[in-house]
């Protein structure tokens, strides 16, 4: 028996994981790799996809599936097979059409389980897949395949409010709206957020609940943050975040992970 046996650490990448640089310490790989040795299961709850997600495996030690697209779906990529997915489908395509009519300014990334595609670019799209490290297949919506997984809408953050409030009116309770950064609006399936792929990993797993361990730092982190009572963040996590009571680790720039695994050990946490 491994002294992690049964334990889960489900974590955000961007602000948690990952440092300011855009890298995992190595700080953090050590102690990835001594939790998963000894029993631990460790794995990622992210808004990239699972292209996105496959440039960091390589070097990236999970041994569970990921969460990925904000909440929209769950991957094996050790079977490279999905566990669960919850898409925004036909009604992803009405809501493209409606923006694409309307905002001509705004950026309309959409993606399918394997593929990103981008109906309408501006320099915030063109940022954003470079910060990612993909490159995508722009087409009209109408020659995206089905079934769409969700939809990130980009704009200068001024001008964001006025976005959300249209697809609000237009689209009202039909999806999960959320901010991933001030300049990137996230569409999901109103049943889709980085907490419910989280549970649906929790069950699968047949992680028991005081055994599962969730770390984030952002707004888009506080459905991931809410599924357990064992909810950590680090340092430089947002004013949202802090307001659940989360353990707090170090920030991101001092290996909150490797943080978390220690404090872990000790029963600290």
């Amino acid at each position: 028996m491994g002294k992690f046996d049964g334990i889960l650490i489900l974590t955000d990448m961007d602000g948690t994981l990952l440092n300011s640089a855009g890298q995992v310490s190595p700080e953090n790989l050590a102690a990835i790799r001594y939790f998963m040795d000894r029993g631990g299961r460790f794995t990622v709850a992210t808004g990239r996809s699972k292209a996105g997600m496959e440039h960091f495996l390589p070097a990236l030690p999970i041994n569970a599936p990921a969460v990925i697209y904000n909440g929209s779906a769950v991957y094996d990529f050790g079977r490279d097979a999905p566990v669960w997915t919850c898409p925004v489908g036909e009604d992803g395509a009405r809501l493209a059409a409606a923006v694409l009519a309307r905002f001509p300014d705004v950026g309309v990334e959409i993606y399918d389980l394997h593929h990103p595609y981008v109906a309408q670019a501006n320099a915030i799209t063109r940022r954003h897949f470079r910060y990612v490290r993909m490159t995508w297949d722009e087409r009209d919506p109408a020659e995206i395949p089905q079934p769409w997984l969700n939809l990130l809408l980009t704009r200068e953050e001024e001008k964001m409010p006025a976005l959300r409030a249209f697809v609000e009116k237009e689209f009202p309770g039909v999806f999960f709206l959320q901010y991933s950064s001030p300049y990137y609006l996230e569409v999901e399936n109103r049943l889709a957020n980085k907490g419910a792929g989280a549970l649906r990993l929790r069950d699968w797993l047949g992680t028991a609940p005081e055994r599962f361990y969730t770390v984030g730092d952002g707004t888009n982190d506080v459905e991931l943050l809410s599924c357990t009572e064992k909810r950590c963040a680090p340092q430089n996590a947002c004013a949202a975040l802090r307001g659940l009571h989360p353990y707090l680790l170090p920030d991101c720039d001092h290996h909150a992970i490797a943080a978390l695994v220690a404090a872990i050990e000790k029963g600290e946490c």
